[in-house]
């Protein structure tokens, strides 16, 4: 649909789904705001429908009068569309409310001997660094745009139970009953109007008002149907960001933990000999260790938990668009009528217009199959770089398990050896000791004899000095 811009007069074209949103001027740069309402379609040209009418054979002629049909754009963001920031809030206030309770209510006692279950959860999630929290964060702002997804579906495959082309109306659809058709398809409930069904038929309707032709509403269809499944494809590339997302959280958490681990070691280093010096700082590098594997283990369980919904969820939405594209072949293509406009390429119009549905239909189902096996080989690629990923990881936390076993065997033999050489040490300080003890005891008991041999005898006679003594 059409509009100008205010500043440099250009005609700018935009889709309706951009009605009352501001952009840019391609000419001018200027900000424009695109109107709410386009206006209806301008009134056909008096004198291009006379040279028209003239330049027509004569079954062209013959054909029924086109009525004006008053069509309304189709409004709204295509049904495959998900808004992520309100999927976002969503998962985020689910995530923080649940932690908020494991928080209050999973917390263990400080004097308690063991955890247990709920005391596991509450160290798993909240003792694990920021890295888990994130990861808690992005599995439920993912699982909530899965939900909405399922939602859309349900609500796009009620609207394949409608009856959106009642025989009521007439049994073959063509240009005098062609309004009557397209009104009923506006009379359903708005949450029903914009689905892959009512579009479609919208749009085939509309192209047959303009063409008349049977051939290239079928091809007309087929685009259509091309143009659902690329966006359908598309709508899953957030839900395939965030499971490439959530297992590289883990392996940050993983990194984290093992660098507090391994520069926790220089504490325990430090200790010495002393085990209770000693043990403070390992416990430290033995929780940083933990850390370390739960957030790769959390990551991994939450990638997997989202991998199964997601691939179901996609392969659904894919059923709906080529159910959509049967309902068309069996309810609308079947009943067109163009009034022997068929006969341009060739034969009798009956004739001619079973072939061209024919060739719409084989066509649209060799292509509807060569999608069927693109997107089995998409998930088996899938599949395979997943499969990929969980043995490299694998193969990673064995070489962190030996390098931490190598690791903890030397600090336990450099235990070993200090703790030997310092008892060697101190009973060899002991020994000495007592040895010049000994000697010191030996030579006053030689003195001792010395002095008593001397005496022999004699009276010894202490005097004390002072104002009275004597």
């Amino acid at each position: 649909m059409n509009f100008q811009c205010p500043s440099c007069n250009a005609t700018l074209q935009g889709t309706p789904e951009l009605a009352g949103k501001t952009v840019k001027c391609p000419m001018c740069s200027s900000k424009i705001q695109i109107p709410e309402d386009f206006g209806k379609p301008p009134e056909p040209d008096a004198a291009g429908d006379k040279a028209a009418a003239e330049s027509t054979d004569s079954a062209t002629q013959n054909s029924p009068k086109k009525d004006r049909i008053d069509f309304q754009p189709i409004k709204g963001k295509h049904p495959s569309h998900v808004n992520i920031w309100i999927a976002g809030g969503i998962g985020m206030g689910v995530a923080g409310l649940l932690l908020l309770i494991v928080w209050v209510g999973f917390a263990p006692a400080q004097d308690a001997e063991s955890v247990g279950a709920t005391g596991y959860i509450y160290q798993l999630l909240l003792q694990r660094g920021w890295s888990q929290v994130v990861t808690f964060f992005l599995m439920f702002w993912c699982l909530a745009i899965l939900v909405m997804k399922f939602l859309n579906i349900l609500r796009q495959e009620r609207a394949m139970l409608l009856v959106a082309l009642p025989d009521t109306i007439g049994k073959e659809i063509d240009l005098q009953n062609l309004g009557e058709f397209y009104k009923n398809l506006l009379t359903f409930p708005k949450n029903l109007r914009n689905t892959y069904l009512i579009n479609r038929l919208r749009k085939a309707l509309e192209f047959f008002y303009i063409r008349q032709n049977n051939p290239e509403v079928a091809q007309m269809i087929t685009t259509s149907s091309e143009v659902d499944a690329a966006k359908v494809a598309g709508s899953y590339s957030v839900v395939k960001v965030f499971l490439w997302a959530i297992p590289i959280m883990g392996f940050i958490g993983t990194v984290l933990g093992i660098g507090a681990a391994i520069g926790g070691f220089g504490a325990v280093l430090d200790g010495g000999s002393d085990m209770d010096a000693i043990k403070g700082p390992l416990q430290e590098v033995l929780g940083s260790m933990g850390q370390a594997f739960d957030t790769t283990l959390v990551a991994l369980v939450f990638s997997i938990i989202l991998s199964f919904p997601a691939a179901s969820l996609q392969g659904r939405e894919d059923d709906v668009v080529i159910s959509v594209d049967a309902y068309c072949v069996d309810n609308l293509l079947k009943r067109l009528d163009d009034g022997g406009a068929a006969s341009n390429f060739g034969g009798n119009s009956d004739a001619g217009l079973m072939k061209a549905i024919g060739e719409a239909i084989s066509e649209n189902q060799s292509e509807i199959m060569q999608r069927f096996e693109a997107a089995q080989k998409d998930m088996s690629l899938n599949l395979t770089n997943h499969t990929e990923q969980y043995e490299k990881v694998a193969k990673t936390v064995d070489k962190q398990m030996q390098a931490i076993d190598e690791r903890a065997e030397k600090y336990e033999q450099r235990l070993d050896d200090e703790f030997f050489d310092t008892l060697d040490r101190l009973r060899r300080e002991s020994v000495t000791a007592v040895d010049r003890q000994m000697r010191a005891l030996s030579e006053g008991i030689v003195n001792l004899n010395e002095v008593l041999g001397d005496l022999n005898g004699k009276q010894v006679v202490v005097k004390k000095k002072g104002l009275f003594g004597r």
